[in-house]
């Protein structure tokens, strides 16, 4: 199927707060991309699921290589685009029934799934953080890791 009207929009990362498979999502999404947002991820357990965090490219877990070649192989011409945020990391709580809410009929394999995933790629590096941070001191990080990225 395709449209000159309509495609995706194929993030590297977001899957992750979903407990998808992110090579998955990719390989699956990657005949409909017309764009993309490429970026790195590291995450850390907490008490009630896990922290996922935007990082530099190559300080995250992805194989981003596997990924654009997914990518590539559907759409050779396809857009790569950096989506590098940086901020607090996002509290995933997985493991909380407010979590569940909207998620319908998911397997308790996946939960299982993605957090061996996290247990598996958990970062030993502190994940970045703004708060208490003045707008003029947020930009200073989030400049170097755009540069650590385009590198």
């Amino acid at each position: 199927m395709s449209s000159e009207w309509v495609g995706a929009c194929v993030d590297t990362g977001n899957s992750l707060a979903l407990l998808e498979d992110p090579y998955a999502v990719v390989e699956a999404l990657a005949p409909f991309a017309v764009t993309t947002h490429i970026k790195d991820m590291a995450v850390q357990e907490y008490a009630d699921g896990f922290l996922l965090s935007e990082v530099s490219i190559g300080d995250g877990f992805l194989d981003l290589p596997r990924m654009i070649a997914a990518l590539r192989k559907a759409h050779p011409r396809v857009a790569l685009n950096l989506e590098m945020i940086t901020r607090d990391p996002l509290q995933i709580p997985c493991l909380k029934p407010e979590y569940w809410a909207t998620l319908g009929e998911m397997k308790g394999a996946q939960l299982a799934e993605g957090l061996a995933r996290v247990k598996q790629n958990t970062s030993r590096k502190s994940l970045p953080h703004t708060t208490g941070l003045l707008p003029t001191q947020q930009v200073q990080p989030e400049d170097l890791h755009v540069r650590q990225c385009l590198k």
